[in-house]
């Protein structure tokens, strides 16, 4: 299986306003459940923002190396890194988001309780959507049921570190409105993947650093790149059944 292409990186001149899935309080803003939130942002969700540019970067590095026929995106939004996916199948809560984006073979669906048969993917991936649920076991052990035995499941979260640190998970309207999307700390992915009968195999953190130099100065400025340098802001994991 071919990853998908790495970001373009003129791309995101696109971000302006919308870099708000990275955003330090206290500004006032809007606080909206997942299917709120993601109903509003789907017609301008397609911008990358620094947390998906490194959930991607994550991505790249940690699954370079493996090869699979039958992929689930669990929670793939409008499906971005699935459309040039052969044999790749997308699922995600709001149709809104579906709706919005360019993936063929997906389904609107709830992680915790999806419409698959068991043991049909030989890789899972849920990325930047377990953050959304105050209790992602039941998502995981969907995870290990619809996976092939040796099969992979990848995860990554908004990193507890950023959180710790005053960033929220929030994005900007059509309207310029800002709205913060609901989001639960996780400190303890291993465990439950461990309860869902999966085992670790490779984990590691995505980082501030020169490579998202440019998000900042398009965004809420060097100076706040340079007080987050080092930070991390996502936590990726890789599991296997």
């Amino acid at each position: 299986m071919v990853m998908p292409s790495f970001i373009n990186i003129a791309g995101r001149r696109r971000i302006g306003a919308f870099f708000h899935s990275l955003r330090r309080r206290p500004r006032p803003i809007d606080k909206l459940d997942v299917r709120s939130a993601y109903r509003l942002w789907a017609p301008l969700y397609q911008a990358e923002t620094v947390t998906s540019f490194l959930d991607e970067v994550l991505a790249q590095e940690m699954l370079a190396d493996l090869s699979y026929k039958h992929l689930l995106d669990a929670g793939c939004g409008i499906g971005r890194r699935i459309v040039n996916l052969p044999n790749a199948t997308g699922l995600d809560l709001s149709p809104e988001m579906l709706k919005a984006g360019r993936a063929q073979n997906v389904v609107s669906g709830d992680i915790r309780e999806m419409p698959f048969p068991n043991a049909c993917f030989d890789m899972v991936w849920c990325r930047l959507v377990l953050g959304h649920l105050s209790d992602p076991l039941a998502a995981y052990r969907e995870f290990a049921r619809v996976s092939v035995p040796g099969g992979h499941v990848f995860i990554t979260d908004f990193h507890p570190d950023a959180v710790a640190a005053g960033h929220t998970r929030s994005f900007t309207d059509k309207s310029g409105r800002v709205h913060e999307i609901e989001h639960y700390v996780h400190q303890d992915h291993v465990a439950l993947a461990e309860q869902a009968g999966l085992s670790l195999a490779v984990q590691r953190d995505g980082t501030v650093g020169d490579n998202v130099r440019s998000f900042y100065a398009d965004g809420r400025g060097l100076k706040a790149f340079q007080r987050d340098l080092g930070l991390r802001l996502v936590a990726a994991f890789l599991f296997r059944l």
